[in-house]
């Protein structure tokens, strides 16, 4: 079976979009990314260049290196064809430092990287349980949960550092695009906050959204503050909003498959087991070229 990698087209997008929508559980990134950044690598870190893998005139995967290193695919390659993916990824001119995708090909995927040097130290190694569920309106909203406003950037980011620290989840923006990470959620309106009086004790954001779909991330609750429901009130409070305000139909979450009280909690909302995803993490070894290719409106 041949098997070729071309750079994204206008003319290639309704097809592709139609591919990352049959997979929709494990493509949110990729569908997220294309809404609100493009098909082409630009001024921000989530930017990348989509490239499509055919076989027989047929879309069979979708990538993307982000212009921070992140590497987001959809697909049932077979093994064979991953030093294909990597030559494209190498041409961007930015080093391999994540993987993220659907479990069954990005495990044997990074084990190929590690095997090749094309990662050169592996420093976080997820296997994510993944949940969705079809958010429903609540009958009654808590008068301490709202949506986060740009006044909140200072109570919000120490739980957000904490956020990172506490799950050992590596971190490659600036604090000044961290700031617009916040600021970008803050005007799509797609991130929450619990208080007491007027301390922010517990957040909770959409990671990605795109089209009727939308993706639960960055759910913390300060420790002291944990075992209480504040989260999960929080969470319903998410679920009304996104049916609501962005009229989503599906909600996709995913936590890691040890973290007990967080599946607890999800399956007690109905959140019902979808399969895995994975969140792979390492330094990557600069690429051959040495520079980004294809840069537009960066």
């Amino acid at each position: 079976m041949n098997f070729i990698i071309e750079n994204f087209t206008p003319s290639s997008e309704e097809k592709m979009l139609h591919f990352l929508k049959e997979h929709e559980n494990t493509s949110l990134f990729l569908l997220g990314n294309f809404e609100s950044y493009g098909p082409y690598i630009g001024s921000s870190p989530f930017s990348g260049n989509y490239k499509l893998i055919r076989s027989s005139d047929k879309i069979i995967g979708v990538f993307a290196l982000t212009k921070k290193g992140n590497l987001f695919i959809e697909s049932a390659i077979p093994e064979s064809l991953f030093d294909k993916v990597i030559d494209a990824c190498q041409e961007e001119g930015i080093p391999i430092e994540g993987l993220f995708g659907n479990w069954e090909v990005c495990s044997p995927f990074w084990s190929h990287l590690k095997k090749k040097k094309v990662i050169q130290k592996e420093t976080y190694a997820q296997k994510e349980i993944l949940y969705t569920i079809n958010p429903k309106l609540e009958e009654k909203a808590s008068p301490f949960i709202r949506q986060l406003k740009e006044s909140d950037l200072e109570a919000w980011l120490p739980l957000r550092l904490a956020y990172i620290s506490e799950y050992g989840f590596p971190s490659h923006l600036t604090a000044e695009e961290l700031k617009e990470y916040f600021l970008e959620k803050v005007e799509k309106k797609i991130i929450w906050g619990y208080f007491i009086g007027d301390q922010l004790v517990s957040i909770a954001d959409l990671n990605a959204k795109a089209f009727d779909l939308g993706q639960v991330g960055g759910v913390y609750t300060l420790p002291t503050y944990r075992r209480k429901g504040y989260s999960k009130a929080l969470i319903r409070r998410l679920f009304h909003d996104s049916k609501e305000l962005h009229a989503i139909r599906k909600l996709i979450i995913f936590t890691g498959k040890d973290n007990l009280p967080a599946c607890k909690v999800y399956e007690s909302l109905g959140c019902k087991p979808a399969g895995f995803f994975a969140l792979f993490f390492g330094n990557g070894i600069k690429s051959r070229s040495g520079f980004i290719s294809n840069v537009k409106g960066s």
